[in-house]
């Protein structure tokens, strides 16, 4: 089973589309940081899964006192040998879903699905253009999820790939995947018509769950191909940037298009206004001189 979780819109939204196979199946709402509104804790942690209906389906609740007591003391797991953060509840009608990142030891972390009690774990590994996230049941690789480090117009995609059998823990991706986007790539600070290009290495205790070949021993070449295709888009990007002033101003966005008038006539307006009112001035005393 593959499983994409596609950013949509970034231009004072995060909205993303979710397909199982290739087929659209749900939407998703992230929050968007925004300078215009006043700061909201509790909407920066909502994320809203909603099928094709509107309807939302999953509603999420960041444990506070939960979250709380757990990260409240440093270095905690050095002690308990766990210690879990952004613990972060996705509910509907038949489950409860529970993702948060647990550290149990230096250079020893995970990422944890819950679904009714019973616990998958998720290890992040970078290795050049893409972060893995091999996905466990036990002893046994079940999955793989992956991100991209090359982004073009700041929108992010995740996909992820399921053995047969395994198809049931696709909300927990889906909301492991949501979380993950939140948590560490909100593209709210981003220019939406920009790329960014990245290649990273991790080495630590989870290196030893990654398989290199286990996406394409069991789902083929796909990722990867879209992967090279990006990076060579990006390169050429950078190798040919934009000159001409049309260029540059049609690769705006509309939202940054509206910033950059602003910016440019309201010195201009402002020096107007002034002059104006000088202008007025010195009108009336010499009107109030002749008589």
């Amino acid at each position: 089973m593959k499983i994409e979780v596609i950013q949509i819109d970034n231009e004072e939204k995060n909205e993303f589309e979710i397909r199982y196979n290739g087929n659209l199946q749900y939407r998703a709402k992230l929050p968007f940081i925004s300078i215009r509104e006043p700061f909201n804790l509790e909407k920066l942690r909502k994320i809203k899964i909603i099928n094709l209906k509107g309807e939302e389906i999953y509603t999420t609740d960041y444990k506070y006192v939960e979250n709380l007591q757990e990260e409240f003391i440093p270095l905690k797991y050095l002690v308990t040998g766990s210690q879990k953060f952004n613990q972060l509840l996705f509910t509907s009608e038949s489950n409860i879903i529970k993702i948060y990142y647990e550290v149990k030891g230096i250079f020893d972390s995970r990422y944890v699905i819950e679904i009714n009690d019973k616990k998958y774990f998720c290890y992040s590994i970078e290795d050049g253009y893409v972060r893995h996230f091999p996905i466990y049941d036990g002893e046994l690789q079940v999955g793989e999820a992956l991100k991209s480090n090359v982004l073009t117009d700041a929108k992010d995609e995740y996909w992820c790939y399921l053995k047969k059998g395994y198809e049931f823990l696709s909300y927990g991706i889906v909301s492991l995947l949501l979380y993950l986007d939140r948590s560490e790539y909100s593209s709210s600070y981003l220019v939406t018509k920009s790329y960014n290009l990245s290649k990273k290495s991790s080495y630590n205790k989870n290196n030893k769950f990654y398989d290199q070949e286990w996406v394409i021993k069991n789902f083929g070449y796909e990722f990867y191909k879209k992967v090279n295709n990006d990076v060579n888009f990006v390169k050429q990007k950078f190798k040919n940037p934009m000159k001409t002033w049309k260029e540059q101003w049609n690769s705006l966005a509309l939202k940054e298009k509206k910033l950059l008038k602003f910016v440019l006539l309201a010195p201009w307006v402002m020096i107007a206004i002034v002059g104006s009112i000088i202008i007025i001035f010195f009108v009336f005393f010499l009107c109030i001189n002749k008589l």
